[in-house]
């Protein structure tokens, strides 16, 4: 694994644990993040994000990292993992951190970056916010990449999941893309095994679109998995309706 030198100095460097297949944040971008840090001297960890199962959510160039990490969370692509270090002037600088960082302390990061977005405002931005995440999702999706695939769509439905403030073309928008992002989601969480999670997007994407074939169709499938079959028959057979019904002003009625 080559170290890259992020700096002219060298006093900050990188070095790629395990590629990222998504895209690069932006310079001001929010986003979410894993790490665990260690005292360079001490070889000994001071903080981890996953000891406590919660990822960090900042904003790059918003103040509230140290410099290391704003130089060095840009060059990461989203599902990277990287080994970051920094002297301490790059890091909480000659007084530290106390108790935890020790004055003039070296420091050593394992990060992964999770995901990236941009802030939305108006309704049109929202939606074009969502679109183009929900793009990102499906990309990382065909390459593998489920777990970033997931936050990406997460992240997409974030932006329009309660847009309500909008034109009626823009609300009818709103909807598709919500039970598009949804099944996606949906698809997800069966490849990750989550049946669970799976059946309740499933069902929310009913609420919104009682003729989804595809819905009915992947609790189906969970129920298969589950072996709740009286579940799975009772979506089955909802989904054989809809091929009974024919769409006239989007709305399902009998032939």
């Amino acid at each position: 694994m080559a170290v890259q030198k992020l700096t002219d100095d060298g006093k900050v460097t990188k070095t790629i644990i395990k590629p990222g297949q998504g895209l690069l944040p932006n310079k001001k971008s929010e986003v979410s993040v894993h790490y665990e840090a260690f005292l360079v001297k001490q070889d000994s960890k001071f903080d981890s994000s996953r000891d406590r199962n919660a990822p960090f959510n900042f904003t790059l160039q918003g103040g509230q990292v140290i410099q290391a990490w704003e130089i060095a969370i840009p060059t990461m692509k989203v599902g990277e993992i990287a080994e970051i270090t920094c002297t301490y002037d790059y890091g909480y600088g000659e007084k530290g951190s106390p108790p935890l960082v020790p004055k003039k302390a070296a420091l050593r990061f394992v990060v992964e970056l999770i995901g990236s977005w941009e802030p939305a405002g108006s309704a049109r931005q929202r939606l074009e916010a969502a679109a183009k995440k929900k793009e990102e999702g499906n990309d990382l999706f065909k390459k593998g990449s489920l777990e970033t695939a997931l936050f990406a769509y997460r992240r997409a439905r974030e932006y329009i999941i309660d847009l309500w403030d909008c034109e009626p073309e823009e609300m009818d928008e709103c909807r598709e893309l919500v039970i598009a992002i949804q099944g996606n989601i949906a698809m997800c969480y069966i490849k990750l095994r989550e049946w669970e999670h799976a059946i309740e997007v499933c069902k929310k994407v009913l609420e919104r679109d009682p003729c989804n074939v595809k819905a009915c169709y992947r609790i189906g499938q969970v129920s298969i998995e589950t072996l709740d079959f009286e579940e799975g028959i009772k979506y089955v057979n909802m989904g054989l309706q809809v091929y009974i019904y024919t769409s006239i002003d989007n709305k399902c009625v009998p032939l």
